[in-house]
């Protein structure tokens, strides 16, 4: 198994939710079989060269918001031609639906779990970082989901936090029961980081949207993109609601999952 991982945060701006917070830190794990990791990395590659030859443009990744935003290379090619890339990703997720684990923290995660942001001090993570603590978390959460199979793991993190081909994992996953191996990676080399970013761009895009105020035509078609994908993620909840649903929709969304996990009264 590989566990391609990359990061996601903000906007700092986040409107008037009580539970949906500015200072999150999202951290987003694409599962994928080792049988199909080479061929995956050859179709992102061929993605791109096919992009490099119909706009005479040269990116060197696929780096979603970017994309979506037009910024660098991406302002110069055809205008929609961003929305089609989203639209073919998103049909290639849903044709393989890889599993995704996803681990958000922001203060008020810290004041649930108490003790949370002086606890987790391995790898030499910052505990006061809310990133760093995401990163610990899924990786902990991944040790305790998959400790039973038996499987060889390779973790693929973002490089960012540490230049690509420093290991990481080491203590975190001692006495994996079977070979392991993590590392930082360019996602410029590394295809399934970039499956990795468009995934997590769609689900923290979506967060966002689902706070704003007032929605356009363009924000209504990317909520349903992503509906549409059916990510399969146990993090994620399905959120019924009216295309005109407010914050305050999504806060009480929010405070029954609370209620029914505990955490509120």
């Amino acid at each position: 198994m590989h566990i391609a991982i990359d990061d996601t945060y903000g906007p700092l701006n986040h409107g008037t939710s009580r539970y949906i917070t500015g200072k999150r830190r999202t951290q987003v794990g694409v599962l994928f079989d080792d049988s199909e990791v080479e061929h995956i990395r050859g179709q992102v590659n061929d993605c791109l060269a096919y992009i490099r030859e119909r706009t005479g443009e040269w990116p060197d990744e696929f780096h979603f918001v970017d994309i979506y935003n037009r910024k660098g290379v991406w302002e110069r090619t055809e205008q929609g031609l961003n929305l089609r890339l989203f639209e073919a990703f998103a049909a290639i997720y849903s044709s393989y639906r890889w599993p995704v684990m996803i681990q958000t923290v922001d203060e008020r995660t810290v004041s649930d779990l108490k003790g949370l942001d002086t606890a987790l001090v391995l790898e030499g993570l910052d505990p006061k970082d809310y990133s760093q603590i995401a990163l610990s978390l899924l990786c902990l959460r991944i040790r305790i989901r998959f400790k039973g199979t038996n499987e060889p793991l390779t973790l693929l993190l973002d490089e960012g936090l540490k230049k690509a081909g420093k290991p990481f994992g080491d203590q975190l996953f001692r006495n994996w029961p079977s070979a392991f191996v993590g590392r930082f990676a360019s996602s410029k080399s590394e295809g399934l980081l970039q499956i990795a970013d468009f995934l997590a761009f769609c689900i923290n895009r979506n967060t966002h949207l689902a706070l704003k105020a007032q929605r356009t035509e363009l924000d209504h078609w990317f909520l349903q993109l992503v509906s549409d994908m059916r990510i399969d993620s146990p993090d994620l909840s399905p959120f019924l609601a009216k295309p005109n649903f407010s914050t305050a929709d999504l806060d009480e969304f929010h405070r029954r999952d609370r209620t029914l996990k505990g955490i509120e009264d």
